[in-house]
């Protein structure tokens, strides 16, 4: 998610620990420390009583309040844009980090979290990543493309299973397509209408609509994988960086050695994200036909002997740092120019 270093200081601190059904909150007034504390539901009517009761505390829930919680992934999202609307800054925070900042900790229940929760954002404020507007516009691409995911995944199945049994029983195989037919179609529609929301999206936010249109001034980087990266990046504030997002990516080559007895293959790490992997070899396979530079140079290592995954993993590579290199500096890819 988009976030921003924050420096100022909040009149108020509200902690809240989110669960399902409910949202203990823990408000602390900054000009003296006092506590406050209540219980909510976790649904619309449940957070205008919290704006209500934060009212009768004399805080506004406004701009002048800092909000920290634990990203629980749905469970925060309702609160997160009713607050985000109000102009209240978020800060979601790892469970992690606020266990680790307070030592040992005896007890707990939602009510002693959330006091926790609260304390830690009052003492560590100044270190606050809070939420920009474009963390709402991750939120919905990363929904779309889990449901663009899935589509794919359901016609993969139906086109699989048919081709198949076509090749082993071909009347059988020819019902059972035309029978799949329509649900074809329209699992292809929807797929459509899933890419052109996807860029809708991205079209209305003006920051992750210029580093989209970036990425795809490099031939080779396709819609799908820029949508891709700027929802695993973060819109790129997150893995900026061409070394590790190639680790993140599972394409960053690692020596395998120890001593003088073990000598095994350099390759890549399997803790990746499969999702993005994917595609990026689907654009290197692209880019190694399409693109006269990356061309050029995965058939000159091939004709040296090396071997094709390997050049194809090291396009992917190349692929990776010109995205960050571009993204970075503002400016679209311009080909290197050969000498004469």
């Amino acid at each position: 998610m988009e976030k921003s270093e924050q420096t100022q200081s909040y009149s108020w601190i509200l902690g809240i620990d989110v669960s399902k059904q409910s949202i203990d909150t823990c408000l602390i007034r900054s000009l003296d420390g006092q506590i406050f504390e209540n219980k909510f539901n976790n649904n619309a009517s449940g957070f205008r009583q919290l704006k209500q009761w934060c009212k009768q505390q004399q805080c506004e829930c406004d701009a002048t309040t800092l909000c920290c919680m634990e990203h629980t992934g749905l469970y925060t999202r309702l609160l997160v844009h009713y607050l985000v609307s109000r102009e209240v800054a978020i800060w979601l925070e790892s469970s992690l980090q606020i266990k680790r900042s307070q030592g040992l900790l005896r007890g707990k229940s939602d009510r002693i979290d959330a006091q926790r929760i609260a304390r830690y954002a009052h003492v560590f404020q100044n270190k606050a990543n809070v939420l920009e507007i474009s963390t709402l516009t991750l939120e919905k691409l990363k929904d779309l493309q889990s449901n663009r995911k899935r589509l794919l995944t359901a016609l993969q199945m139906l086109r699989t299973s048919t081709e198949e049994l076509k090749q082993f029983d071909s009347s059988t195989g020819k019902l059972i397509d035309q029978t799949n037919r329509e649900a074809v179609r329209g699992l292809e529609k929807s797929l459509e209408k899933v890419d052109d929301q996807i860029l809708k999206f991205i079209s209305e936010d003006e920051s992750l609509k210029q580093k989209y249109d970036l990425m795809l001034s490099i031939k080779g980087v396709g819609k799908v994988l820029a949508a891709m990266l700027l929802v695993y990046t973060h819109g790129f504030n997150r893995l900026a960086d061409g070394r590790k997002l190639a680790c993140y990516s599972g394409v960053a080559p690692f020596v395998y050695e120890s001593g003088s007895s073990i000598r095994g293959r350099t390759g890549v790490s399997k803790f990746a994200n499969g999702d993005l992997k994917k595609v990026l070899h689907m654009a290197a396979i692209s880019s190694a036909h399409h693109n006269p530079e990356l061309k050029e140079y995965y058939e000159r290592k091939v004709k040296e002997g090396k071997n094709k995954m390997s050049v194809i993993n090291a396009v992917r590579n190349k692929l990776l740092h010109r995205i960050v290199a571009v993204v970075n500096r503002g400016t679209p890819y311009t080909p290197e120019l050969k000498n004469s």
